[in-house]
């Protein structure tokens, strides 16, 4: 017999040696999920995870709870602890997985049965948190951060990954903005349609390039907000340099969205925390906060 006959799984096969947030191909996806082993350790650190969550779910309005929702993953290097937030964004959107070779479709929850998790009351609360809908928003942030040494960094971050998930433009957040203004009075396929007129391509194939299309926009913005192409262009000329916002401003968007959306919450899962902040103090407070 060979030894490789041993094994359910063939043993050459491709094993990623480093969980990766961005990495999310089909056959990355369903391999995480399927050979993701709970052992008593990680049921316990999902136990402690999903009673912090059920009990904000259950408790939306009480702050006492609310207010300690964020929750820290603290471990050595190589401990596993970019694979168990993973695992946790598949599980909290419950995202449909498929096998590349088969073409099997499975819910990220399913994965989860008495085989991998033999506490039947975790099980039991780990279905009940996946139940509803949520937007799961998983991301490194080195990756996604222009800086480190700006004292905004996180809040950025945060803000950039959030307008990337609804659609938005990431890399100019007054342009996110405005879209988001345009949402709201139901003019975004309006403006979508002029430019796209004005300028002979798609608002989205563009729209990194903003500053080199001022015309086209005022064009745009005027005939989906009924403005003069004075007032868009004064707009366009100011928006950039009046742009602010703070924490509790983005606080605000996203609870905006979410009465809007009547979606119940969105989950931020972030990698590699603790390395961006080192040892700057001004990050420390924000980072924490989420």
């Amino acid at each position: 017999m060979n030894i490789s006959q041993l094994f359910v799984k063939p043993i050459d096969r491709p094993i990623n040696g480093v969980i990766k947030a961005d990495q999310m191909d089909a056959a990355s996806v369903w391999q995480e999920l399927e050979e993701y082993v709970v052992t008593k350790q990680i049921s316990e650190y999902l136990r402690k995870f999903f009673d912090a969550y059920l009990a904000a779910m259950d408790r939306p309005h009480d702050a006492a709870i609310t207010d300690r929702m964020g929750v820290w993953v603290s471990g050595f290097f190589g401990s596993g602890k970019s694979h168990f937030i993973k695992i946790l964004s598949y599980l909290l959107e419950n995202i449909e997985a498929s096998n590349p070779e088969t073409d099997e479709k499975r819910r990220a929850a399913q994965f989860f049965d008495h085989q991998k998790i033999k506490d039947a009351m975790l099980l039991a609360d780990v279905q009940r948190a996946v139940s509803g809908t949520a937007d799961v928003i998983l991301f490194n942030i080195d990756a996604k951060a222009d800086s480190k040494t700006d004292r905004d960094a996180i809040l950025q971050v945060f803000l950039r990954v959030f307008n990337e998930k609804l659609g938005y433009s990431g890399d100019a957040p007054h342009i996110a903005d405005m879209e988001r203004h345009l949402v709201s009075k139901g003019a975004l396929d309006t403006f979508k349609a002029a430019f796209a007129q004005s300028n002979g391509s798609t608002w989205e194939k563009e729209r990194d390039a903003v500053d080199f299309l001022r015309d086209d926009i005022v064009v745009a913005l005027a005939q989906a907000l009924k403005m003069s192409p004075d007032s868009a262009g004064k707009w366009f000329d100011s928006a950039r340099d009046d742009y602010r916002i703070n924490i509790e401003g983005f606080a605000k968007v996203v609870n905006d969205y979410l009465h809007q959306a009547r979606q119940p919450q969105s989950d931020f899962l972030v990698d590699e925390v603790g390395q961006f902040i080192g040892a700057n103090s001004q990050h420390a407070q924000p980072a924490n906060h989420y």
